[in-house]
């Protein structure tokens, strides 16, 4: 999955966890000690209290890149409870727009390459672009549950038309898939399954 980053989108998510690094940083010292991380992160994000402008710049850097290739989806839970943050929306957000223009440039590649070697497309016959679709199933790993049928369907109407409604509709359509996979977690856990 991360290979078909764009640049812009590394840069976006390294922005990120820089901004989650600045937010636990700005954690009382208390706090600090609670975190659910290593024991080596939280002396990091301790040492940056008593440090002046340049060296704590360096060392909020030198924990984003520690935090990179860990899990943090615990780090942004505990933001959003403890603080109320906003970060760990903002991250779901950009994953979702992200796969949705993964889908959306996909298919019309596709549909551009159908049309360049075909010339027309035949109304009555099923256009099935997608048969073998990274970015389909990228997000079915992601969304298991998501309408697949819908999502083709979606994606090829934007790529026939190129109507912003469609890119909307995907949007929505991947929203409403992950919101449904939360509300069913959330339900697990008050079951306590």
């Amino acid at each position: 999955m991360d290979s078909q980053l764009s640049k812009s989108e590394r840069k976006r998510r390294a922005k990120g966890m820089e901004q989650l690094v600045h937010e636990l940083a700005s954690l009382p010292e208390r706090v600090i000690g609670t975190l659910p991380c290593d024991q080596e992160i939280r002396e990091e994000i301790s040492s940056v209290k008593n440090m002046k402008a340049g060296a704590k710049k360096r060392q909020l850097k030198y924990i984003t890149k520690l935090l990179r290739d860990r899990p943090v989806e615990e780090l942004y839970d505990f933001l959003a409870l403890k603080k109320g943050s906003l970060l760990k929306k903002n991250r779901e957000f950009h994953e979702l727009e992200h796969f949705r223009n993964l889908l959306i440039n996909e298919t019309v590649k596709l549909y551009e390459n159908v049309m360049n070697n075909d010339g027309y497309m035949k109304e009555h016959e099923p256009l099935d672009l997608l048969r073998e679709s990274a970015a389909l199933d990228a997000i079915v790993d992601y969304l298991p549950d998501i309408d697949k049928a819908l999502l083709k369907n979606t994606a090829i109407q934007y790529a026939r038309t190129r109507n912003r409604k469609f890119s909307r509709e995907l949007f929505r359509i991947l929203k409403a898939a992950f919101e449904k996979i939360q509300y069913s977690q959330k339900q697990d856990k008050d079951n306590g399954v």
